[in-house]
């Protein structure tokens, strides 16, 4: 009992005054209030605890920092007053079974993490000469980079990218290229499609090249047909 429940805690007949772990039983609220139920193991497995709410970083109406605990996540309790009818969830712990994403080996406490029980990651890289943000999909397929030390911006998606915007959408490199690889390349326009160059322009193919219009029109003094 005596690692269950914090060192300076002291218990006063039906009352814990300081903190206790937790294992959490139970987070369908059927109030909606992102409470979970804990059982005390110092106390018996057949014991749940009353609705207990959780602290977050941040929380308010319709907002905050959401991550409810699972069910059997360990957790350290207080207690209101120190009533143990009255529990608060204060942090979930890691222990010698459930370990940690990360393990710091190094010592240098690079990388913040967030990891989701599927396995979706957001990674805070603080490395020096290597920081970035990482968002990636629990298949790794699926991927969002923004490295600060290169000032690159890298999206990979294991099969369909798609962009919808509501308004304008704008591709613009001031001083570098816009290249588009693929396989099959189609352009559609619900009115008209203009391609201007401020310097020289070429179309190039392997194949027959076929323009079609109604009419169409070239009107250039300085066209040359070979």
């Amino acid at each position: 009992m005596g690692r269950l429940i914090d060192n300076g805690a002291r218990q006063d007949g039906n009352r814990l005054y300081g903190v206790a772990i937790g294992i959490v039983s139970n987070n369908k609220d059927p109030e909606k209030l992102g409470r979970v139920k804990v059982k005390f193991p110092w106390v018996g497995f057949d014991h749940e605890s009353n609705w207990a709410r959780v602290a977050s970083l941040m929380a308010g109406p319709d907002r905050g920092l959401y991550f409810l605990p699972e069910v059997d996540d360990e957790v350290l309790v207080a207690f209101a007053h120190g009533d143990i009818q009255s529990p608060y969830i204060l942090g979930a712990l890691w222990n010698g079974v459930d370990k940690p994403p990360l393990t710091n080996s190094d010592g240098e406490n690079n990388q913040r993490m967030i990891k989701s029980r599927s396995g979706h990651q957001i990674i805070l890289d603080d490395s020096a000469g290597g920081e970035k943000i990482i968002i990636r999909d629990k298949t790794a397929k699926n991927e969002i980079v923004i490295d600060s030390n290169t000032n690159t911006l890298n999206i990979k998606a294991g099969q369909d990218l798609t962009i919808e915007v509501g308004g304008k959408l704008t591709l613009k490199s001031e001083k570098g290229e816009v290249a588009i690889a693929c396989n099959k390349l189609s352009i559609t326009t619900q009115q008209s499609c203009e391609i201007h160059s401020q310097a020289t322009g070429s179309i190039t193919t392997q194949a027959a090249l076929k323009l079609k219009g109604n009419p169409v029109t070239i009107n250039d003094p300085a066209l040359e047909i070979m």
